[in-house]
């Protein structure tokens, strides 16, 4: 079993490991307690481990609760595949909780990530996600979840099987609950939005977890839908935005998370706004009297790998701009 390095952060969150066990696979899913000052909104931490003989990337990754595109963003120097054995990886499990209601589950598409608050709880589970990709866009609303299923069986649509046959793969007229190659897992929750699911996914599809690569459902690890599907009631409210700047306080300390657009991640040039955009955005939006690091912003900025970063305390005076 992997040494995992959990408990009581050095920004003061606690850190909370569920294990999960689902056929091999052996991973955890992280629930981070809320900070006790309601207008903080930094949980968690970025941590670290080493490659053991053999690990590909992409396994670390599941075991640690990351996502495909999360775990190659912060370590673009390694292969995903082949990592030389010993080799640092960074996890980058912090994050800064996305703007407005603490409740139900919320979806940030920018950030391919889930968050589940339990009803007076104190706490928020977190899941990576795979979403719609550019031709299968993910809705974005507010719905909540109708129903819940475990083995779903799996109709695909006359759209999907004629995809897949241009791609050479004749798909089934319905594949049944329980099937190893059913694409929806052993667990869906059904959303108010007409077609669309939250669900697990099958072993085979699984290295997709954190990526544009379904026909518009949200997709996750198979134990983190048990997982969910074990805490979710029918009737549970459901945002899904697409924020792809998130800021947040964690005491005197301003935070950023700074993801590529989604419309943008495959350009040469991935981030649309000019710096300068984002620093007059950032300014009209803190209630509080801010020092910003512009330097330190702007290489977040060019980064834009979703790991919060402190760009400002309440003290002092707006830097100029480099």
């Amino acid at each position: 079993m992997r040494s995992q390095g959990a408990g009581l952060n050095a920004l003061g969150s606690i850190l909370i490991v569920v294990w999960v066990g689902v056929g091999s696979v052996t991973g955890w899913c992280e629930e981070l307690a809320l900070p006790d000052n309601p207008r903080d909104s930094v949980i968690g931490e970025v941590r670290h481990t080493r490659v053991q003989q053999g690990e590909s990337l992409l396994e670390i990754a599941r075991a640690y609760d990351i996502g495909h595109d999360q775990i190659i963003l912060a370590n673009p120097h390694l292969n995903r595949w082949v990592p030389p054995p010993g080799s640092e990886v960074t996890i980058p499990s912090q994050y800064i909780i996305p703007p407005g209601r603490r409740d139900g589950i919320v979806i940030n598409l920018s950030e391919l990530r889930l968050y589940f608050f339990p009803p007076k709880a104190g706490v928020v589970h977190t899941f990576p996600i795979s979403i719609g990709d550019l031709d299968w866009r993910t809705p974005l609303g507010t719905t909540k979840i109708i129903a819940k299923t475990e083995n779903p069986s799996w109709s695909p649509p006359k759209s999907i099987k004629e995809e897949h046959l241009l791609q050479g793969e004749e798909l089934p007229d319905n594949i049944p609950g329980g099937d190893p190659e059913n694409p929806l897992g052993q667990f869906a929750l059904k959303l108010g939005i007409p077609g669309y699911l939250i669900h697990g996914t099958n072993d085979r599809r699984s290295f997709g977890i954190g990526m544009r690569v379904s026909h518009g459902c949200i997709r996750l690890y198979p134990e983190n839908m048990e997982r969910l599907f074990e805490l979710v009631k029918v009737g549970t409210s459901v945002r899904i935005l697409d924020q792809s700047v998130k800021v947040g306080w964690l005491d005197n300390s301003l935070f950023v998370e700074i993801h590529h657009p989604l419309e943008l991640r495959d350009e040469p040039t991935p981030l649309g706004p000019s710096i300068s955009d984002l620093v007059e955005t950032l300014e009209s939006s803190i209630t509080r009297d801010v020092s910003l690091q512009t330097r330190v912003l702007a290489q977040a900025y060019q980064l834009g790998n979703g790991i919060p970063t402190p760009i400002g305390t309440t003290t002092g005076t707006t830097e100029e701009l480099p």
